[in-house]
């Protein structure tokens, strides 16, 4: 049985509270106890409430995990994306610069003039 509380049941008022609620938090008394799985309750609606929100959140824990991959690939897949629209850039800098970028000066229109050496 839980240790007193300094309060009042909130169905009795003038009975001493032996614990809160797991659930909303309110004190309650030895009559209202209300034992579920993972703790006391002051009612069976908090009790039940509690229920649906241990197993709702057992589902999304579920869901995160099996999501966690596809987000971290799909992830992945972004970066990766950038990286390349990155490099093109760079190529594409460096040729105006005249640098020979030989996948990027190839797509731009060949290699760059030289000046005639005589």
């Amino acid at each position: 049985m839980p240790k007193s509380i300094d309060s009042t049941c909130i169905q009795h008022p003038g009975f001493q509270a032996v614990g809160r609620c797991k659930q909303c938090g309110k004190p309650f008394c030895s009559q209202c106890e209300v034992h579920g799985p993972i703790g006391i309750f002051c009612s069976t609606p908090c009790k039940n409430a509690n229920e649906v929100f241990v197993q709702r959140a057992a589902q999304l824990d579920s869901m995160s995990k099996k999501t966690s991959i596809i987000f971290k690939l799909i992830s992945s897949v972004k970066s990766l994306i950038a990286l390349i629209i990155l490099i093109i850039m760079l190529g594409v800098i460096a040729h105006y610069f005249e640098v020979d970028v030989p996948v990027v000066s190839d797509m731009l229109g060949g290699q760059i003039p030289t000046e005639p050496t005589e």
